[in-house]
C-alpha cells in the first residue's frame, strides 16, 4: 500500500537511483521502500578518479558518532552528479538507527536529510512477522561454537525483506523474502508510487546444493538483454547465477529461474553492468572471494542446469574439480574486499573496499579494464629494480 510522508524511516538498507535522480532505499524494519527526490545538480566537467581513505572515519564525524557504531548497508551512484551515496546503520544500544550520506567528488561527506518532505513511501505486503527468526545450525559444524550459530539464528527474518533494489524501466524491483512458505520473493513496484505492486515467488535449482530452493532470496541483481529479451540476471548465496525473463515476473506467479552456473560458495554483494570495448559484462563482488567478471556472451549461450545434467552427484563445494561451473566468467585480481560497488564512468567502478594490510575502509575508483586491482598494494616482478614491463625478448 502507499502511505504518506509522515512515516519515519527505521532502517536504511539497499540503495538505488532512477535515471532522473530519485533515491530509493529499503527499510527492512518497516517493510517499506522510501523514494526521495534529490537535487538534480550539475554533471561534473570530468570524471576523474578518486581515493578517499578512512571513509568510515569521515562518515562517523559527519554523523557525530563513533566509527565502531557504523554498519555499512548500501551504496549507489547519483546518475547526474556521480557522487556516491551510502546507507548506514548507527548502533544505539540494541538498535540500529538509519542514516544516509553523500560523498562529493572531492571527498566531503554530507548527511542526507531523511526527514525531507520530498519523499513518498510504499509499504510492502506479506512481510515476515517481526518476531520470526532463522533456525540455528548449531551442531552442524565443529566450529565456530554453538553459541555463535544460536546468536545468528536470533536474527529477524524481516532483516531480509529487502536484500537488493534496482530501478528498471519505471519500476522498482525489490529482491527479498516474504512471510510465505515459498518465501523467496521478487516485488515489482511502479514509480511514482500508487499503492500498486506485484509479487512473484522465485524458485531456482542450486547446482552446488543439488536441489531446488524456494527460501533464500536473490542477493544481488542486474538487467540485460539476453537473446533479444529483457532479462533479470541474479546471483544467490553459495553462489548460483540465474536468469529470469522480466515478462515472467507477474503478480502471483511462481517462476523457476534458469540456473546457468555456480560461482562457488560465497556471498555475492554487488552486481554492476558495464561495457568493456564492444562487449557487455557484469562485475560481481563477493564478501567471500574476489570479484568475478562475467561476459554476457557466455550467459546468452548458456543451456542451464537441472538435476538431469548436473555434472556430478558429489557435494560440489569449492574444492570440487567442477567448481566453478558454467559460464560464470573468471575471478579477477582484486586486493582487499569490496563491500559495495557501482559504476562511476565508462572507465571506472566505485568500490567501498576493506584492505587487509591496514584494515582501512576506502572509497575509491578502480579501473573497469584491464583489471580493478590496486597494483600499489601488491609486490610483483616488475617492482624490482631493473625489471621492465613488458620484458625484453630473450636473445
Amino acid at each position: 500500500m502507499n502511505t504518506n510522508v509522515q512515516i519515519t524511516p527505521r532502517a536504511a538498507g539497499a540503495l538505488a537511483f532512477s535515471p532522473d535522480g530519485v533515491l530509493f532505499f529499503g527499510d527492512n524494519k518497516l517493510g517499506a521502500v522510501f523514494a526521495f527526490k534529490t537535487e538534480r545538480g550539475q554533471a561534473p566537467a570530468s570524471l576523474d578518479p578518486f581515493l578517499f581513505e578512512s571513509i568510515d572515519e569521515k562518515i562517523a564525524e559527519a554523523l557525530g558518532v563513533t566509527v565502531k557504531s557504523l554498519v555499512m548497508n548500501g551504496m549507489a551512484i547519483h546518475p547526474v552528479t556521480r557522487e556516491p551515496y551510502l546507507s548506514v546503520g548507527v548502533r544505539n544500544g540494541d538498535r540500529l538507527e538509519p542514516a544516509v550520506v553523500s560523498v562529493s567528488l572531492s571527498g566531503e561527506v554530507r548527511p542526507f536529510d531523511l526527514s525531507s518532505s520530498k519523499r513518498t513511501v510504499h509499504r510492502l505486503t506479506d512481510v515476515p512477522d517481526e518476531d520470526k527468526t532463522f533456525k540455528s545450525r548449531a551442531g552442524s559444524f565443529p566450529y565456530p561454537p554453538a553459541a555463535v550459530f544460536d546468536e545468528k539464528a536470533r536474527t529477524p527474518l524481516r532483516s531480509m525483506t529487502i536484500v537488493d533494489l534496482k530501478f528498471h524501466n519505471g519500476d522498482v524491483f525489490v529482491a527479498g523474502v516474504s512471510n510465505q512458505e515459498f518465501s523467496s520473493t521478487l516485488r515489482r513496484i511502479p514509480y511514482p508510487f500508487t499503492g500498486a505492486a506485484s509479487e512473484t515467488q522465485v524458485e531456482i535449482y542450486h547446482l552446488a546444493h543439488g536441489h531446488y530452493e524456494t527460501r533464500a532470496p536473490i542477493r544481488t541483481m542486474q538487467f540485460a538483454t539476453i537473446n533479444g529479451e529483457d532479462t533479470l540476471v541474479a546471483a544467490y548465496a553459495c553462489s548460483p547465477l540465474v536468469t529470469i525473463p522480466v515478462s515472467d515476473l507477474k503478480h502471483g506467479a511462481k517462476v523457476r529461474g534458469k540456473t546457468i552456473g555456480d560461482m562457488g560458495n560465497g556471498q555475492p554483494i554487488s552486481m554492476v553492468a558495464f561495457r568493456d570495448g564492444d562487449e557487455d559484462k557484469l562485475f560481481i563482488t563477493n564478501l567471500s572471494r574476489g570479484p568475478m567478471i562475467v561476459p554476457l556472451s557466455g550467459i546468452r549461450s548458456a543451456e542451464g542446469y537441472t538435476p538431469e545434467n548436473r555434472p556430478t552427484q558429489d557435494k560440489m563445494l569449492d574444492q570440487h574439480p567442477t567448481m566453478p561451473a558454467g559460464p560464470v566468467g573468471k575471478q579477477v585480481l582484486f586486493v582487499g574486499s569490496s563491500l559495495r560497488a557501482d559504476l562511476f564512468s565508462d572507465r571506472f567502478f566505485v568500490s567501498l573496499t576493506r584492505y587487509a594490510d591496514t584494515g582501512d575502509l576506502t572509497l575509491e575508483t578502480l579501473m573497469t579494464s584491464p583489471l580493478p586491482g590496486r597494483l600499489d598494494k601488491i609486490w610483483v616482478e616488475f617492482d624490482f629494480p631493473g625489471a621492465q614491463f613488458p620484458p625484453k625478448p630473450s636473445a
